[in-house]
């Protein structure tokens, strides 16, 4: 099983909810945003707990821990019902139930997951529960971003945030569900520090090929003679171009690092050994790929050719390499 609690008990997120809750200082209502959204209701229900497990932190095993584990917390109420968006008779209940006393808890946790998806009608009904909630009422929202929420709504709320995670902690937090640890380390390196996403990459068998035609480019791609030939390689492959760009943007970071003498900020370890074997390459042309790559990405997106696209990308490779070489 994930263990998303082992991530979220380092965050600033967690530690000032908890330290809120130490002090007898709680919040009435919290944003809680994460670029995470396939997480993002694992998160919301650790906080759920952090706010009513009788412990200082959650315990997993009291009753109401394992009442909002199962969805049954009479005092703990989560909106979208059925993956629908909330609605105003959604935002109606709530009104109604913040007005009635809680059954187990001492206070009533009202739930609203991806909240960018409210509608300026819901958000506006919400508002004066926002301004002033009954006593012992928390409001939890959650969202992947907060752009979408109303200025008046994020005024009357704490806001709270998920960071990207390292790659070793998302190796930690997947591993027994994710056995395969180099292909999990792959994973983890191509998910910009998301959960979700690793999981995602994990069950992509496309990772592989994308890993294996890097390394060999990287090692083998001497010559403009050689484009032609990587270029075809990619398409028999199947690999979107857009992948690779991912996969080349990280390495030739690390890359970057690694030359600047700071190995210890290289996101994927695993990238060393090819960073050590790589040949010609110096701190400029890392920076001449880097840019090279930026705007290959923003050409695929405005739906450029992929087959022209990578024999130019290819050629722009070996172009900063033999370029700095002279300088």
């Amino acid at each position: 099983m994930i263990d998303y609690a082992s991530l979220i008990k380092d965050t600033t997120a967690y530690k000032t909810v908890l330290g809120d809750k130490a002090s007898s200082r709680l919040s009435h209502a919290y944003l809680l945003v994460t670029a995470d959204g396939n997480s993002l209701d694992e998160y919301l229900k650790i906080f759920a707990k952090l706010l009513l497990c009788q412990a200082q932190e959650p315990c997993g095993k009291c009753r109401a821990c394992k009442l909002i584990d199962g969805g049954v917390h009479p005092d703990a109420y989560f909106y979208p019902k059925e993956k629908q968006n909330v609605t105003v008779d959604d935002v109606s209940e709530i009104i109604e139930e913040t007005y009635l006393k809680p059954i187990e808890s001492n206070k009533k946790l009202f739930v609203l997951s991806h909240g960018e998806n409210l509608s300026l009608v819901v958000q506006n009904k919400l508002l004066k529960t926002l301004e002033e909630p009954p006593a012992n009422v928390i409001i939890l929202i959650g969202a992947t971003v907060d752009f979408p929420l109303l200025s008046t709504v994020k005024s009357r709320v704490k806001r709270l945030e998920i960071p990207a995670f390292s790659q070793e902690k998302l190796i930690n937090a997947l591993k027994e569900d994710c056995p395969d640890l180099d292909k999990l380390a792959n994973a983890c390196a191509h998910a910009e520090g998301s959960v979700g996403k690793a999981i995602e990459l994990y069950g992509d068998e496309n990772i592989g090929k994308v890993t294996q035609f890097l390394s060999e480019m990287v090692l083998d791609m001497k010559s403009s003679a050689n484009v032609l030939d990587f270029s075809i390689k990619l398409a028999n492959e199947k690999i979107e171009i857009l992948d690779l760009i991912s996969a080349m943007q990280l390495f030739y970071r690390d890359m970057l690092s690694y030359l600047s003498g700071n190995e210890k900020v290289i996101v994927n370890k695993k990238n060393l050994d090819l960073i050590k074997k790589a040949q010609g390459y110096t701190l400029g042309s890392c920076v001449h790929i880097l840019e090279k790559l930026t705007e290959a990405e923003s050409r695929r997106r405005a739906n450029a050719n992929q087959q022209m696209l990578t024999e130019w990308l290819l050629f722009q490779v070996l172009e900063g390499k033999h370029k700095w070489l002279k300088l």
